[in-house]
């Protein structure tokens, strides 16, 4: 209903919002999908999952191509799995709208594995035009960011931003325990 709102609205920027709103109902519907025909209703498999929220984000970030890569499977938390994949929503949305604005059409990789402390690392990285000079992602009072921030809280994760030499790479380090969430 969201995508059909945005077609029809007439204002672009409108439409922007509202295809993003979309990207984040859908990330989470897709995993209560899953949970529905699933035996083990606190788990998922994680990969099979992101790789569906992110065929759902292609359209929204079209003409940019999304690429995962990624373990062939990895059991993890159904109700951290949304909040990863929110995660990389906003991200890999923020790479589609900015990364390539002359060309618009480029790649945005997704990468997942586990690491060996027992925690998943998530990267979302473009070649693009790299963010801005001065930008700083920890001041920005964007939406898409304070939800970045908010979500890698309550998963008790930590967000980077390594140094690329072009375009723009964010990491998520996840441990795969839950962790207490505190206000910081």
């Amino acid at each position: 209903m969201l995508h059909l709102q945005a077609s029809a609205v007439g204002d672009p920027e409108l439409s922007d919002r509202l295809n993003e709103a979309s990207t984040r109902i859908s990330a989470v519907g897709r995993a209560y999908e899953r949970l529905a025909y699933n035996a083990d209703y606190e788990n998922i498999d994680l990969v099979s999952y992101l790789r569906e929220v992110i065929d759902d984000l292609e359209t929204a970030v079209a003409p940019c191509k999304v690429k995962l890569e990624a373990p062939d499977e990895i059991r993890f938390a159904a109700d951290r799995a949304i909040l990863v994949a929110l995660v990389i929503n906003e991200l890999v949305l923020n790479a589609g709208k900015y990364a390539y604005p002359k060309s618009s059409e480029g790649l945005i990789w997704v990468s997942l594995s586990q690491t060996e402390n027992n925690s998943i690392l998530v990267s979302v990285r473009d070649e693009g035009a790299g963010l801005p000079a001065g930008f700083d992602p920890a001041t920005s009072k964007r939406l898409g960011r304070r939800l970045v921030k908010a979500l890698a809280e309550q998963l008790g994760a930590e967000v980077t931003r390594p140094v690329s030499v072009n375009g723009t790479n964010f990491t998520l380090l996840v441990p795969l325990a839950t962790v207490p969430f505190s206000h910081r």
